[in-house]
């Protein structure tokens, strides 16, 4: 019994201590799978290392029957000085031919965009990246879960 638990803890530590380093990740669930345009999402986290570089993803889970090749977004980021920057990003769910871009399990899909590379962060404190759904429909029917997730990528900038 000893040794079963002894090797559970050794393939826990392993799987634990091999995935990425984040310094913020979260999801939120889109109610009914139907985003509305009045129902941005704020994703809120601290940084203190400003000599990091970090990697931003947004992570979306759709149904397979998502009714658009794509979803935009504007994205909003709010600095720790109170300023707030905008921009629209289009995020391809599917391509051309209607393949999903991401994994599919039963009728959910699941897909990783890079919002951007070793980003950095030149004030400490909290940064609120939200996101608003900026697609044609209103509710966009489909997806059911948005995420965002800031990744420590280990290297300093000089």
């Amino acid at each position: 019994m000893l040794s079963r638990f002894c090797l559970f803890a050794c393939v826990v530590a392993c799987l634990t201590s091999c995935g990425p380093d984040y310094l913020y990740s979260e999801e939120k669930k889109i109610p009914n799978g139907q985003w509305a345009y009045r129902d941005t999402m704020d994703f809120s986290f601290t940084v203190t290392d400003t000599s990091q570089f970090y990697n931003l993803f947004a992570d979306f889970e759709y149904a397979d029957t998502f009714p658009m090749q794509n979803v935009y977004l504007r994205l909003y980021t709010r600095f720790p000085d109170g300023k707030r920057i905008a921009r629209v990003r289009s995020f391809d769910l599917f391509d051309t031919q209607g393949e999903t871009t991401g994994k599919c399990s039963g009728h959910t899909c699941n897909t990783r965009f890079t919002l951007q590379d070793k980003a950095y962060f030149n004030i400490p404190g909290t940064y609120t990246i939200t996101l608003e759904q900026f697609t044609r429909r209103d509710p966009l029917p489909g997806i059911n879960i948005a995420a965002l997730a800031v990744e420590k990528t280990g290297e300093a900038r000089k």
